[in-house]
């Protein structure tokens, strides 16, 4: 049995000016956070995301976020963006010499700060506010019946990538994980 991953991939709608205010203090208060963790973990050669967790967190609560959660994701995406840039730096030259930097413009959280409805993905906020971002609707009608089993817990998802788009919409790309027997 081998186990493989779907990406849903999906466009929201453009927007309302509010929403665009929140979403990008969102996507810069994410970049910051994570870049502080890569900064902690090359700093103090931490190892396991455990060990990591342990040694950020107060500070983390303190400046970004306090759900545990929040703080599970951005742990995830520094140590993926650490082994991303050492196998980059294995390659090319010039990486070498410098510091792995995540860029603002992406958001990857998971289910409990992220839900998937059939219309729209429900981001909740640190206030417990949430931001609905609806679907467009060609993305939408396109994985209809995937939706349908993702918001009713028939089917599971991991992780939840959005990418932020000049233009005032967002691209989501649901992370499925599916289980193949060969």
């Amino acid at each position: 049995m081998t186990v493989g991953v779907e990406i849903l991939r999906l466009d929201s709608v453009i927007l309302s000016r509010e929403k665009q205010v929140v979403m990008k203090r969102e996507f810069e208060k994410y970049a910051e956070a994570t870049n502080f963790v890569i900064r902690t973990i090359l700093q103090k050669h931490l190892t396991s995301a455990a060990k990591t967790i342990e040694e950020v967190e107060d500070e983390f609560v303190q400046r970004f976020d306090r759900r545990p959660e929040y703080l599970a994701d951005v742990v995830k995406t520094a140590r993926v963006k650490i082994g991303e840039h050492r196998k980059l730096a294995r390659v090319l030259r010039s990486a070498r010499e410098k510091k792995p930097k995540f860029k603002e413009g992406r958001l990857i959280l998971s289910a409990p700060i992220v839900r998937v409805t059939e219309k729209a993905l429900l981001l909740t906020l640190p206030d417990r506010d949430v931001l609905p971002i609806p679907f467009d609707k060609r993305s939408r009608n396109r994985s209809l019946d995937t939706l349908r089993d993702l918001a009713a817990g028939n089917r599971q998802y991991d992780r939840i990538r959005l990418t932020w788009r000049r233009e005032g919409f967002v691209e989501i790309d649901i992370r499925i994980p599916f289980q193949s027997s060969q």
